[in-house]
């Protein structure tokens, strides 16, 4: 029997009638996130506070039609709570156990995924995250006491001393940035392909206008997690850019100010 921490709508109810239902815990007390089968279809339904739900369907509801990303089924919003029911991206992550052991492929499918997100236009785009939002984010995290030396590497400590010493570093080598559209947590698991060919993106919370070097940081520490260090250059070539460090290493720094 599902046990669901807050009250379904009724369109919700009327959605999970005769459905198989399987909660996921992924570890955020304020949200539950259940998988649904219905009419032999895949969903996703989440529930949670609107503080927590209502920046994903946003960024959801501007990539629909855009870019291969889950379809908004059903959303509601009752009083401080919001219902999100979308549908499964076909496929499997890139970091799924056939890529893990045909990495070359893999790099592919992330290549032509980064493709993709480079065709949207960001002249009307309402969303930015570019660098300041960034520098505000984790100024913020600091402040609030959710980022504190127990979170920062040993060696970054050793160089900075702290997490404002880090803060500091980062707005005092701010550099112009190279925007384009940004998915925002563009690591392997959210990558999907069915087929040998990309199919979508998940997680796109974080999405946005931002320097394109941010992305490529992200998948560049993910490829060395997952596939190892030696398909960096592989990807690099196959994208068609050179390695930037101080850009790698810099959005290295910023992400130990994120949560």
């Amino acid at each position: 029997m599902m046990i669901f921490k807050y009250k379904l709508t009724g369109k919700v109810k009327q959605f999970l009638k005769n459905v198989e239902c399987e909660e996921i815990k992924i570890g955020y007390s304020n949200t539950q996130v259940f998988h649904i089968v219905k009419d032999s279809k895949e969903y996703f339904l989440k529930i949670g506070a609107k503080e927590f739900l209502n920046n994903e369907y946003t960024k959801l509801k501007y990539l629909q039609n855009k870019l291969p990303v889950p379809k908004i089924i059903l959303h509601e919003v009752n009083d401080q709570i919001e219902y999100l029911i979308t549908t499964k991206v076909p496929g499997e992550m890139v970091c799924s156990d056939y890529y893990m052991s045909h990495q070359s492929e893999g790099v592919d499918i992330i290549v032509e995924s980064f493709k993709l997100l480079y065709n949207v236009d960001i002249k009307d785009c309402p969303i930015n995250v570019s660098l300041d939002y960034k520098l505000s984010l984790a100024e913020s995290n600091i402040k609030k006491g959710l980022i504190t030396s127990e979170n920062i590497d040993k060696k970054t400590l050793e160089r900075f001393g702290t997490p404002e010493g880090i803060l500091e570093y980062l707005k005092d080598n701010k550099f112009t940035e190279d925007l384009c559209f940004s998915h925002g947590d563009i690591s392997l698991p959210n990558i999907f392909a069915e087929n040998g060919k990309f199919s979508g993106f998940i997680d796109v919370g974080d999405c946005g206008i931002a320097d394109r070097w941010f992305d490529i940081a992200i998948v560049i520490r993910s490829i060395i997690r997952n596939f190892g260090e030696e398909y960096v250059q592989e990807f690099l070539n196959k994208l068609g850019i050179k390695y930037d460090k101080f850009k790698f290493d810099y959005y290295m720094l910023l992400m130990q100010l994120y949560l």
